[in-house]
């Protein structure tokens, strides 16, 4: 199959070079700023009307990352009988409903495996797995960024020596403001309420607290109260009242997240009939990410693709679903409390005490 790629940074490269490697995909034209123009050769095309427009092209790769331009470039794919694969979260968790329905009346694929988990298959083992059974909780460590950060806090780096490393390392951008104030993590778990809800979430409506908070002395005053800090995501769903919140947590060293490392990622699923079902993966990095690419790529070729979704439920937001207990750090004390109710303790670093 002949592949039009869009974007040639981290993840669009080494889609690129993982493809010279297999005999059923060919890149055949790359679309990207004029600066790679050289290193491309004849790859190169300025326009990417040149790739969505070609009718020799079976699928188009969209790795730019961003919303505006992407979702013309996927849009117009679509409408020209276009399978597309991307790994963009931001333009997903936007417009999939668009999308969906777009491939749905051109009858071909849009398939998004690489925008949630890295390398973890968790998009195609959801769509499957709602099929059979009623999810109604999702959690977990879905961003190898700042958990690769809370890591190394953990190991004795400061806040922003764990940023350094995690920039050098590639887990990281050159502005990390998306990852460290959760709009990752807002974007990934709506789209996985989309595909386990029926419906599609507006991302404005999911819950959202950053890290830039947490420091060493927070980290050590926790580990000494028997619980490690987490970034993580949960939606939970009870009756079409969802729930959905991103925010650093509190988590006895016993549960498994609080053994989730570095840039690994840990998403759970409970379903009526399955009960817990837990993926663990690299969920930052090029050959991750890539490697969901190429998955997809090869889902399109044995017309597998994922079937066309029902995001027609209404669901309502809410705020809250249960009673919940904090942990507070008080900075002139050097001291953790226990508290139900944190309005009086905004100025302070808090975190929620994880149920899950």
């Amino acid at each position: 199959m002949k592949i039009g790629l869009c974007g040639y940074g981290v993840i669009g490269s080494k889609v690129k070079e993982l493809t010279c490697i297999k005999n059923d995909f060919e890149v055949v034209k790359v679309f990207d700023k004029p600066i790679k123009k050289e290193e491309l050769k004849d790859l190169y095309v300025s326009d990417y009307k040149d790739i969505t427009n070609d009718p020799t092209i079976d699928i188009v790769v969209e790795a730019m990352g961003g919303d505006e331009l992407p979702y013309i470039i996927i849009k117009d794919a679509l409408q020209n009988k276009k399978s597309v694969v991307t790994s963009n979260k931001e333009v997903v968790s936007l417009h999939l409903n668009e999308f969906n329905e777009l491939a749905k009346n051109n009858n071909v694929y849009f398939m998004f495996e690489a925008s949630v988990g890295g390398g973890i298959p968790i998009i195609n083992t959801l769509i499957q797995n709602q099929l059979v059974n009623n999810i109604n909780h999702i959690y977990g460590i879905i961003n190898g960024t700042t958990n690769y950060i809370l890591t190394k806090m953990e190991e004795g780096k400061s806040f922003d020596e764990a940023l350094i490393n995690a920039q050098k390392n590639g887990f990281a951008e050159s502005d990390p403001t998306s990852d460290l104030e959760g709009l990752d993590m807002v974007r990934k778990i709506s789209i996985l309420s989309d595909i386990a809800y029926h419906t599609f979430i507006n991302v404005s409506k999911v819950n959202h607290k950053g890290i830039t908070k947490i420091t060493k002395e927070v980290i050590d005053s926790f580990n000494k109260d028997g619980y490690i800090i987490k970034y993580i995501c949960e939606s939970i769903n009870k009756n079409n009242n969802v729930l959905l919140n991103v925010e650093p947590i509190c988590i006895k060293k016993d549960n498994l997240l609080s053994n989730i490392h570095n840039e690994y990622n840990c998403i759970v699923l409970n379903g009526d009939n399955t009960g817990l079902l837990s993926f663990i993966g690299k969920g930052a990095g090029d050959f991750p990410t890539s490697s969901a690419i190429i998955s997809d790529m090869y889902y399109i070729l044995n017309n597998n693709g994922y079937k066309y979704l029902n995001l027609n439920n209404q669901v309502n937001y809410i705020d809250n679903m249960n009673d919940n207990e904090y942990l507070v750090y008080i900075e002139e004390d050097k001291k953790i409390i226990k508290v139900n109710n944190i309005e009086k303790y905004n100025n302070y670093f808090s975190a929620r005490i994880f149920r899950g």
